[in-house]
């Protein structure tokens, strides 16, 4: 790089006209960057539907290039050499290159994610096991807030290159419940007792009523059944941020159904330590 600098000095010879034309080519060259950002900003934010940071992106890249060439156009006035000026622009883009790709990359997923709109502000997403609500798009990540308060910083590239599930989209997601009946339960008598319980907590009836899914009635399937016990999954649905308040009420009501129809249960939202405990009860 110092060889190339000083080739451009040695080898440059310039008066004093070069000099003023060089001083009236950067000033309108600096100009030019200013109207071109003000122009490019007018029309992105009326034609092309990016945000505010995506449309200020693409207006200062372009004020950018516009600088560079002016440099570039000073240099040639000046009398530098030409294939010195291309090396070092070679080297420097590639200096940039390198140091900034994470960044670039990040930049551009920013703008196809302010481009297309796969999520807004408010909506509530999960992407690689992180799920929270959004309260921020900027240039190079998402900002979301989690359930327990944290916030937290995704890189957009997160969301075009992993699987996304946004939950605002649907406006509702489902969950299960396991229960386990102890005995020779009658079904034909137990399943509607289970339907009428989930049916009678608010989160869940709300959800039935006016959700835009194409079905969040609730059902009853059978797993397993012996002379012992018979095991059910209960799925129903309710609203994204109401998800952990209908899991335990539909919990309490089939506990306190099944209890009122003379049956001894084990009822539970969790699963694999449901199924754990249980196993850990018949040994």
């Amino acid at each position: 790089m110092q060889e190339i600098v000083n080739g451009l000095v040695q080898n440059s010879s310039f008066g004093a006209w070069d000099v003023v034309l060089a001083v009236v080519v950067l000033v309108v060259g600096w100009f030019a960057s200013v109207w071109a950002r003000r122009g490019v900003v007018v029309a992105l934010a009326k034609w092309s539907g990016l945000g505010p940071s995506g449309t200020n992106l693409v207006a200062r890249l372009v004020r950018y290039s516009i600088l560079l060439l002016t440099i570039g156009i000073v240099l040639t006035v000046l009398g530098a050499p030409l294939q010195p000026v291309l090396a070092a622009v070679i080297i420097i883009s590639a200096v940039a290159f390198l140091a900034l790709r994470g960044i670039a990359a990040n930049f551009g997923a920013g703008l196809v994610i302010q481009a297309r709109r796969p999520v807004r502000i408010g909506d509530s997403i999960e992407v690689e096991g992180v799920a929270g609500r959004i309260v921020e798009l900027t240039g190079r990540a998402v900002l979301l807030t989690t359930s327990d308060g944290r916030t937290i910083r995704i890189p957009n590239t997160m969301l075009l290159e992993n699987p996304l599930w946004n939950a605002s989209e649907s406006g509702s997601v489902r969950s299960e419940v396991r229960a386990r009946l102890h005995g020779s339960p009658d079904l034909d008598r137990v399943c509607p007792v289970l339907l009428d319980a989930v049916a009678s907590v608010a989160s869940v009836a709300s959800v039935s009523s006016g959700a835009s899914v194409s079905s969040t009635d609730p059902e009853v399937f059978l797993h397993t059944i012996t002379p012992a016990w018979a095991d059910i999954t209960i799925r129903f649905w309710s609203a994204y941020d109401d998800r952990e308040a209908a899991r335990s009420s539909v919990v309490r009501a089939v506990a306190v159904a099944l209890g009122s129809a003379g049956l001894t249960c084990s009822v539970s939202s969790d699963g694999p330590r449901f199924l754990t405990a249980l196993v850990d009860a018949v040994d």
